[in-house]
């Protein structure tokens, strides 16, 4: 009776025990909601996205702000295109820091040489144009860059955004213009082993060239005696 119940307690921790490994697997990979909050999403274009897959995270400062959609190759321009999706509570300002960023282009707009140049009625269709625009921006500047980053020496592959500080931000929907792409190690070694007889080509050149501008100066100097 005793060895039944110890094997059906073994039994019920086992089943447990894998129904928590399996859901934690699945979290990990990615697999499972993202939870993300008023999400939308962006794009951006690499030469080299190998080894990044759909659901990779995206992060700012160590922050997971988004997961990856989906990754494309654009026929025209030949590069990869991916789709990401981000939290919008994690990269979007509050109402306070809304109203602090709007003053701050405020104040560079009425330092430009148009907005100065302009009368009072144009200035005024200026500075709403200005707020009407930012009322969908994002806390990423276009100063920003994302880039292809590695969890690791031989870890997962994920999207990484570096805040550039500038005073411009890009709205929801928008594509990030500078990228970085992965760096193969095949790459790497490529450029190392052709630089390197390159270097070894042009040192064998000299070599090659230096006995005979010795003897031209030899001669010139038997020729003058």
């Amino acid at each position: 009776m005793k060895s039944r119940s110890s094997e059906l307690a073994v039994g019920i921790f086992v089943i447990v025990f894998g129904i928590a490994l399996f859901f934690l697997a699945m979290k990990v990979s990615g697999l499972m909601g993202t939870n993300l909050k008023d999400s939308y999403s962006m794009t951006a274009t690499f030469d080299n996205v190998n080894g990044l897959k759909p659901r990779a995270k995206v992060t700012m400062s160590g922050v997971t702000i988004g997961r990856v959609e989906s990754i494309t190759l654009d026929p025209v321009s030949r590069l990869a295109k991916v789709t990401f999706d981000l939290d919008g509570q994690l990269t979007s300002f509050d109402s306070k820091q809304l109203k602090d960023v709007q003053q701050n282009a405020l104040e560079e707009l009425r330092y430009s040489a148009d907005y100065q140049s302009a009368d009072a009625v144009k200035q005024k269709e200026m500075e709403k144009t200005l707020i009407s625009n930012m009322t969908s921006i994002t806390s990423i500047d276009e100063d920003a860059y994302i880039m292809v980053a590695t969890n690791g020496l031989l870890g997962e592959k994920y999207l990484k955004v570096v805040p550039g500080g500038g005073l411009n931000y890009l709205k929801r929907g928008d594509a990030v213009g500078n990228t970085q792409g992965t760096m193969d190690l095949e790459d790497l070694i490529s450029k190392f082993i052709t630089g390197g007889a390159g270097k070894s080509s042009s040192v064998a050149s000299e070599s090659k060239d230096a006995p005979a501008t010795t003897e031209t100066t030899d001669a010139q100097n038997s020729f003058v005696e």
